[in-house]
């Protein structure tokens, strides 16, 4: 098979990845990068791990706010007068606040998830559906969490695991508002994603609860270079943890003319603990 042949290449392509900087941000921006595609980071911060290596595609890093209009609406006009296109959004961009209980989070903690995970969503899809219904095509992938799908796996969390929630709820709508432009959405629902380092841990992250369980990432990411796994609790088919890259390969399928007859779909990449009917 030719490179262009294969389904799975984005030579030519525009890929804007929100929160491109963060740890499961690397590993799409990774991913797209070495399959030929010009990926746009759109994150509020830079990298604390660079991406690890990049692919034919170039790699153009545009501070963003997801929560201002005016700042998403600027990096969409830098990366059309940049590129001349936009193919691919993925949602990426979003965290939790790890407040275990509705009865303890705090009304500004309500706002900044919703800020972030909701108004940041519209905001991004919004902008860069206009383009895409334009030009007929594209695809839009949402990185959701395995917290929307299953009240034990949102307790953590509850405001959050609601907002990725609407999400996945929004996914569907939007398979059927824009699907007569050509525009394809669906969403991909991570479990337990082990990041590159420390550093990538955000306050919010469920390692900040579990860390005495799962040690450090730096720990099993070596146990993953040495035995080709990262062992976690038997509650799940595959005894592992994910990656970046497990998530960032889903994320490929369903943004890959691979998937060009797939639309409103989630697939939730977990290892198992979570099996949506």
């Amino acid at each position: 098979m030719s490179r262009s042949e294969d389904p799975f290449r984005f030579d030519n392509k525009v890929v804007v990845v929100t929160g491109g900087n963060g740890a499961i941000g690397q590993g799409l921006v990774h991913g797209f990068s070495l399959r030929g595609a010009q990926v746009v980071i759109a994150d509020h911060s830079e990298a604390v791990v660079p991406v690890r290596s990049a692919g034919a595609g170039r790699v153009l890093d545009v501070r963003t706010d997801i929560t201002d209009r005016d700042s998403v609406d600027a990096m969409v006009a830098q990366t059309l007068d940049e590129f001349g296109q936009i193919d691919v959004l993925v949602n990426n961009a979003g965290a939790g606040k790890g407040v275990a209980s509705i009865l303890e989070v705090d009304q500004p903690s309500i706002d900044w998830l919703i800020d972030l995970n909701i108004r940041g969503t519209l905001h991004c899809t919004q902008a860069i559906a206009r383009h895409m219904s334009d030009s007929q095509s594209g695809s839009i992938v949402n990185i959701a969490s395995g917290a929307a799908l299953s009240g034990v796996a949102g307790r953590y969390d509850p405001v959050y695991a609601g907002c990725k929630g609407f999400m996945v709820s929004l996914t569907k709508v939007l398979a059927m508002d824009l699907g007569q432009f050509g525009v394809r959405v669906n969403t991909v629902a991570p479990g337990w994603i082990v990041p590159e380092s420390s550093a990538e841990i955000s306050d919010g992250s469920f390692w900040v609860k579990l860390a005495d369980t799962f040690g450090t990432p730096e720990q099993f990411n070596q146990d993953f270079e040495r035995d080709g796994s990262l062992h976690a609790s038997s509650d799940r088919a595959l005894a592992r943890l994910g990656r970046p890259s497990d998530i960032a390969n889903a994320t490929i399928y369903f943004a890959s003319d691979a998937a060009c007859h797939v639309t409103g779909q989630l697939l939730s990449v977990c290892g198992g603990a979570i099996m949506p009917s």
